[in-house]
């Protein structure tokens, strides 16, 4: 999972023409996109859940949760205004070649790119978390309910 989808491997990012770096960056916003639309979601099941999520959960433990959800949002929101940037910048590169000094566009492109890895695991890291919370909601709700019918 640490790879990005449609990633070339290497020099890519160095070497590449523009017409074939437009097509990759424009996944790199849909990955983007989806991410946000799961930290979206995320966020949204800390809120429903938040006070059945406090009988199996420290409070703080809870609101600091949500603290990095919501800067996890933030900064995805951020990447994708960048990236959309990026577009912006290759499709002018790509119309006036002689207008701007590529090497430097490739290595911001290349940090970048490491951002992303470090922000697509920092969001596994607190997806997995999330859910295994809820997932402790739903079991002590099963027993309840299992009790109750019994």
């Amino acid at each position: 999972m640490n790879n990005l989808r449609n990633r070339p491997q290497g020099n890519h990012i160095q070497e590449a023409k523009w017409e074939i770096l437009y097509p990759v960056i424009e996944n790199r916003k849909t990955d983007l996109e989806l991410h946000l639309f799961n930290i979206r979601f995320l966020r949204n099941l800390v809120k429903n859940y938040f006070s059945e999520l406090l009988i199996c959960q420290n409070l703080d433990e809870l609101r600091e949760l949500q603290i990095e959800v919501f800067e996890l949002q933030n900064q995805c929101e951020q990447a994708l205004k960048r990236v959309q940037d990026n577009l912006e910048s290759v499709e002018n590169k790509m119309r006036n070649h002689f207008s701007y000094d590529p090497s430097e566009f490739r290595v911001e492109n290349g940090h970048f790119e490491k951002t992303i890895q470090v922000f697509i695991i920092k969001e596994q890291e607190i997806r997995k978390t999330v859910f295994s919370m809820i997932k402790e909601v739903f079991v002590a709700e099963n027993k309840k309910n299992e009790w109750v019918l019994n």
